[in-house]
């Protein structure tokens, strides 16, 4: 079996996958102290950046030619392959500093389509065996004691069919019961170790190698690996259950986009642009798309054109 198809099947079998390396750890100390540099402007956007919002125009042009990459290019080819239609690269292109679940507050585990499964026309979608929406993720740093990366819930991205409604649920009981407990009986669960709940769970931290790609299905549940909490008395948090401050040099870079199919883009908006003051995300993609094409018009076509049944079934958001 090729490596490529291998890449696809782990894809298929386990929601997610890790690229070939697309920086050097050269390239990611300077790129670290770029994005300090870069959130240290604005006090306002400390935690998290849009790209369209960023003042280093180097910078950005730094990151979006990691989406550029042969690697990158190959597995959307691969994809395209897969699904016999267009994928591409997809905004929100944003950096997230020092975004991490408070376990004090919440678990953290969440799936990325949780609002379209309130929808039968998004479900019909999701259900599809062409179904294909993935986050990426480029995680400028381990995965260790204060986090890094992301944990997924193993295969929780299957049985997504209405024969399999009932044996999805009944595989989401253990999460149920570990919502329970933290919500009713959170000083427990925060004095048992976190790794007996990823056992129950059947939970995986994930470790990739410094400067890959992890692309992860919409449809699987997953979180930022948060801070252990033997270290949690060393971190302040502020705005609510996810933005920590950390001890020096602890810092917590993540680069994300998003890849999928016109027909999974329909279900993401669908129910996106019914989210109250949500209403402006498409117009906020096609600025996005706009700002791209300065620095690569080659992906900003590629976008555009994956998009543009979008915005003519929708657009009545554009006016």
């Amino acid at each position: 079996m090729l490596y490529k198809d291998m890449r696809l099947n782990d894809y298929k079998k386990n929601g997610y996958f890790i690229s070939d390396q697309l920086i050097n750890e050269n390239d990611i100390y300077l790129l670290r102290d770029s994005l300090n540099k870069e959130f240290s402007f604005n006090k306002k956007d400390k935690y998290q950046r849009r790209l369209i919002d960023f003042r280093d125009l180097d910078l950005v042009k730094k990151i979006l030619s990691f989406y550029t990459h042969y690697s990158i290019r190959n597995i959307i080819d691969e994809f395209k392959k897969r699904y016999n239609t267009k994928v591409t690269i997809l905004p929100i292109f944003e950096v997230h500093k020092n975004y991490h679940v408070n376990l004090r507050e919440s678990h953290g585990w969440h799936r990325d389509c949780g609002g379209e499964l309130k929808y039968d026309y998004c479900n019909n979608i999701l259900f599809s065996k062409n179904y294909f929406f993935s986050k990426i993720g480029i995680y400028l740093q381990k995965n260790g004691e204060y986090g890094g990366s992301i944990d997924i819930i193993k295969n929780s991205h299957k049985n997504f069919s209405y024969y399999r409604i009932i044996l999805r649920k009944i595989k989401n009981i253990p999460l149920r019961i570990i919502t329970f407990i933290h919500k009713y009986f959170n000083k427990i669960y925060n004095f048992l170790p976190e790794k007996l709940f990823m056992f129950f769970l059947s939970a995986k931290k994930l470790n990739p190698e410094l400067g890959t790609a992890v692309f992860f299905d919409s449809r699987i549940i997953h979180r930022g690996s948060p801070i252990e909490k033997k270290q949690l008395k060393e971190v302040k948090y502020s705005m609510g259950k996810y933005l920590a401050e950390l001890p020096k040099n602890k810092d917590k870079y993540s680069i994300y986009c998003q890849i999928g199919t016109t027909e999974s883009i329909d279900s993401y908006m669908y129910d996106r642009l019914k989210r109250k003051g949500n209403n402006k995300e498409l117009q906020l993609w096609v600025k996005e798309i706009e700002f791209i094409s300065k620095f690569n018009q080659e992906l900003s076509d590629e976008i555009s054109a994956v998009l543009s049944p979008i915005k003519e079934k929708y657009i009545k958001y554009l006016s």
